[in-house]
C-alpha cells in the first residue's frame, strides 16, 4: 500500500500553514488532494515532490516584504 501524506507534511518543508496550502489549492495553483473516508486531505509521494518543488522555485509563492507606512 503506498504511504498517503498529508497536509502537514507538507507545511513542514515549505514553512506554510495549512490554510495557505488549503488557499492554493481552492485557486488551482497547487494539485487537488484525495480525500480518505473521513474527508481528510491526502497526497503520494510523487505530488508532495512536485507541490514543494513548484513552491520552493516560484517567484509567487515567495514572501514578499511589505512596504513600510513609517
Amino acid at each position: 500500500m503506498e504511504k498517503k501524506y498529508r497536509l502537514k507534511d507538507i507545511e513542514e518543508k515549505i514553512d506554510r500553514d495549512k490554510t495557505t496550502l488549503i488557499r492554493w489549492e481552492k485557486d488551482g495553483l497547487i494539485i487537488k488532494a484525495k480525500r480518505d473516508s473521513r474527508g481528510w486531505r491526502y497526497y503520494s509521494k510523487e505530488q508532495v515532490q512536485d507541490i514543494v518543488n513548484n513552491v520552493l522555485s516560484s517567484d509567487y509563492f515567495r514572501k514578499v516584504p511589505r512596504e513600510s507606512n513609517i
